[in-house]
């Protein structure tokens, strides 16, 4: 029995919502840092040649999102492609802030646990995990993983830490040298996408700050 056909069939409205989601939300926000650094622009017409990259960038980045949002029904037949004939069986190991997939032994992917979904298969012995990636970066972010929930796993400092032995406070943990290490990628893209977001956000609130006092 063709068990991940049946699954995906079953599951691509729901899987489509998330990654649609995923897409809007990035794309509202591109949009809004869009309006601001636009707005700044023409009412106090400071910085244009610095605002203008600013907007190619975002204007660039914006034309992704929107195509990337579009390919769903390609990437998830890609998907479902990768589990045909035979389905593929990861081991799924739980920490602070994500689900490690593990195969054959070596880690490929770190799923986010914010907005993951586990869906019963067709399999009973099985899940479907949907979710996306943990890196702050990664060309297609969208993880279908089937495992056996009742082998899950716990990395040593999470299962402490549900254990109440962990030393650092919980809001602290999504800070900790592991978690933004693992979260990353590779080294040069967190470094550069980092200094951007923060450049950018340095940007906006200034921006922002300076409407407001021209309003009032």
């Amino acid at each position: 029995m063709d068990f991940a056909q049946q699954d995906f069939d079953y599951y691509e409205r729901t899987v489509g919502n998330m990654y649609r989601k995923f897409y809007t939300k990035r794309i509202v926000t591109v949009a809004i840092a869009l309006v601001i650094i636009a707005g700044y622009s023409w009412l106090i017409n400071e910085h244009l040649l610095l605002n203008g990259l600013l907007i190619v960038i975002l204007l660039g980045l914006l034309v992704y999102l929107v195509l990337q949002r579009g390919k769903f029904p390609e990437i998830y037949q890609e998907l479902l492609a990768g589990n045909q004939p035979q389905v593929v069986i990861d081991q799924v190991q739980e920490d602070e802030y994500s689900y490690n997939i593990y195969r054959e032994g070596e880690k490929i992917a770190r799923v986010n646990k914010n907005g993951v979904r586990n869906l019963p298969s067709a399999n009973k012995t099985y899940t479907l995990m949907a979710g996306f990636d943990k890196k702050f970066f990664s060309n297609q972010p969208l993880r279908l993983v089937y495992y056996d929930m009742l082998e899950l796993t716990y990395e040593e400092k999470f299962r402490l830490s549900r254990g109440g032995y962990s030393s650092m406070p919980r809001f602290l943990r999504r800070f900790t040298w592991s978690n933004l290490k693992a979260s990353a990628g590779n080294a040069v893209s967190f470094i550069i996408g980092n200094l951007f977001f923060l450049f950018i956000l340095f940007r906006l609130i200034r921006y922002v700050i300076s409407l407001i006092r021209m309003m009032f």
